[in-house]
């Protein structure tokens, strides 16, 4: 494992709810402190990009753009996650790299449509508590589906084959997350349909199963990576993407209840250098020179346009395209852009 990169996950864990509360509270010391942990973050992976870290390399790009240009908390997510890559997937375990340019204007796009999303999903009429139970229902699919469903059935593990590790302690605290952020969910959203006055019993049983929900995800990513550095590098390696959603998808729900049960004060919320529809014209702009990127880098790799990397950034740039639209469904467009844009990272490194 690599330190610098794993401190730099570390710190742009902590950069999120900072950035997360700055703006909610309009504490503009919170968001200067966020910032600052992501740009020391994206120093520890330019450091850690000389240890044959070539997944180091868009996990700086996002830290820097949480830092500088797009300083909310899903932009911070996103590059811990990144990060937490970087940390455990040595050169010998990377997509070989003819993707360099392509992937590094893809990731700075990411981070804007990221920043873009989170302020459209904070819109009034999105509400605090739909936001907390849309959360809670992506960290249900993403426990449902990793280690190919096995996780209904009480077992996790990583890797394939011989070199597969089981991890009951991680099955359990996982399992229990599962199954607890699924009540917190369905509880929730009983108590916004039945419109149920503010402060029911539904509501705050649905909050606290929420909150217990999001505290065993993270420590069920954290007992996950514990104990797979412990036991086989090569197995953490070979699930370092899932272990890397199951952080984002945990991490997405604590901001949705910081947001939920945070105070906001009347003048809260600190301004983005750039308004949210420039933010996202900026996205979409940068992720069609991506794909042209992406276009060159292929020919010169392999001679031809019909690369499976061109495709897959052509349709992020499509997807982009279709977010900027002046149409109906804005915050599903704009979800469905970063969730395009986080499969082309994920996929390259």
């Amino acid at each position: 494992m690599n330190a610098a990169a794993a401190a730099a996950a570390l710190a742009l864990v902590a950069a999120a709810p900072l950035s997360e509360l700055g703006h909610t509270a309009g504490r503009r010391v919170l968001d200067r402190a966020g910032r600052a942990l992501a740009a020391a973050a994206g120093v520890l992976l330019l450091v850690s990009m000389a240890a044959d870290r070539p997944a180091a390399r868009p996990a700086a790009v996002l830290a820097f753009a949480a830092a500088a240009l797009a300083p909310r908390g899903l932009p911070c997510l996103i590059g811990a996650a990144a990060a937490v890559v970087a940390a455990v997937r040595p050169l010998s375990e990377s997509t070989p790299g003819g993707l360099a340019v392509a992937v590094l204007v893809g990731a700075l796009a990411l981070a804007l449509a990221a920043s873009a999303l989170q302020d459209a999903a904070e819109e009034p009429r999105a509400g605090a508590a739909w936001t907390a139970a849309a959360a809670g229902a992506v960290v249900v699919l993403t426990l449902i589906g990793v280690d190919g469903g096995r996780l209904l059935r009480w077992r996790y593990g990583l890797g394939a084959g011989a070199a597969r590790i089981e991890l009951p302690g991680g099955a359990l605290v996982l399992g229990l997350a599962l199954l607890v952020t699924l009540a917190g969910s369905l509880g929730t959203a009983v108590h916004l349909l039945t419109r149920a006055p503010e402060g029911s019993r539904a509501g705050r049983i649905g909050q606290s199963l929420l909150v217990l929900g999001a505290s065993l995800a993270a420590l069920g990513v954290g007992v996950v990576a514990g104990q797979g550095l412990r036991r086989s590098q090569g197995a953490i390696a070979a699930g370092a993407v899932e272990v890397a959603t199951m952080l984002l998808a945990a991490g997405l729900l604590v901001l949705a209840l910081i947001r939920l049960l945070a105070e906001p004060r009347p003048d809260a919320g600190v301004r983005s250098r750039w308004p949210r529809e420039r933010m996202l014209r900026l996205a979409a702009a940068a992720s069609m020179l991506a794909a042209a990127t992406a276009g060159f880098e292929s020919w010169r790799a392999e001679g031809t346009y019909a690369t499976q990397a061109l495709a897959e950034a052509a349709s992020a740039a499509l997807l982009g395209l279709v977010a900027v639209q002046p149409t109906r469904f804005g915050l599903l467009r704009r979800a469905l852009f970063v969730g395009g844009l986080l499969s082309l990272l994920f996929r390259a490194v």
